[in-house]
Parts: C-alpha cells; structure tokens; sequence
C-alpha cells in the first residue's frame, strides 16, 4: 500500500477510535453516525439520522467482511487500513464511499442549498474531533473553484483523492484536515559512479 494511502487510513482510524483504546468497533461507528446527526441538528429519529446510521451500518458491515469478520469485530490500526484499502479499491469506491458521501451531504446541507457552507463543514469535522482551524484550513483546499462553498461534484473527488490518491499535493488529501504523521520518503537516488 502506498505510504500516503496509509497515512491517510491511519488518519481516519484516529478519527473514529475517539476513546483512544487502540481499536474501532461498530460501536465507534455508531457514535460517530450519532454525533454527525447531532451536528446537523437532527433529532435521533429523523429521517437524516436513520439514513447516517444505516450508511455508517453498511460501512462497518463492508469493513469487518472485507477482513472476513462480523459485526462485532475489533479492528487495530493496520487491520482499519487494511479493510479500508479494500472496501475503497476503484472498482468498489462507488458502492462503499459514495454513499456516506450522499449522506454526509444530504445531513451537512442544513440549508439545503446543494453545498456546503463553511460552517456546515466545520460541524462536519467536528463531529469528528478535528479542531475547527484545521476544518477551515480543508475547506479552504477542497473548495477548487473558490465559490465559498463546496459542492456534491467537489466532496465526492475529495473523498476518491483522500481513499485512493497518491500524489502528495492532491487537495482531497486534507479531507479531515492535516495529516499529522505523514512524512514523505524522501526521493531514491543512486550515488553517483566513481571510479576506482
């Protein structure tokens, strides 16, 4: 797996095993579908909040069978990255990511104006835990055309750049902010040929 793929996979796995135990379970999963509905001001019961957690559901679902596990599966850090690499191959990015990002979208656009704002993104992250100047900082960066708001078309190729991307200066790479641990390798180079 590519470094920066996995940075961004170890990322992600940080921004879901928020009681800090080394692990990310359904559990995780379904607080993470909680706190984003309530970041969106939907009550429990809505339909918004539903469609989070089945999405969030299907998700685990995905994750834990592609490590050939159930529902109650126990995932460290390399084995979230694992399952994520798999579930967000190209050929099933459409089937297991573009739907959280319909539901993200659909939960986030408490204006309903197709976009989201800068303060819709912002809860978006922090549902999350990512502080709000690395959320500003993102938005910044995923808003490609500079309109002062990110698009449905603009957060799908920031999800495809941050799951699968390997050029280091993708903007889909600051999806959930900064990435702490990334450090590139530097260039391989072959000394120069001296002779004897």
């Amino acid at each position: 797996m590519d470094e920066l793929i996995l940075a961004k996979l170890h990322n992600r796995f940080g921004l879901f095993d928020q009681d800090g135990d080394g692990r990310v379970t359904k559990a995780d999963y379904d607080a993470i579908a909680e706190r984003l509905a309530e970041a969106a001001g939907q009550a429990p019961d809505s339909a918004t909040a539903r469609k989070l957690r089945a999405e969030y559901d299907a998700g685990w679902a995905r994750m834990a069978a592609e490590l050939g596990r159930g529902m109650d599966a126990e995932l460290d850090e390399d084995e979230f990255a694992t399952a994520w690499y798999g579930v967000s191959r190209e050929t099933d990015f459409g089937t297991a990511v573009l739907p959280v990002v319909e539901a993200v979208m659909t939960a986030m656009d408490t204006d309903g104006d197709q976009h989201l704002q800068a303060a819709e993104f912002t809860r978006w992250l922090a549902a999350y835990g990512v502080p709000a100047d690395a959320a500003a900082t993102a938005f910044t960066r995923l808003d490609r055309d500079g309109d002062g708001r990110i698009s449905h078309d603009e957060l799908a190729q920031a999800f495809h750049e941050y799951f699968t991307g390997t050029d280091p200066d993708l903007p889909g790479n600051w999806l959930y902010g900064p990435l702490p641990r990334y450090t590139p390798s530097p260039p391989h180079t072959v000394p120069p040929h001296t002779a004897p």
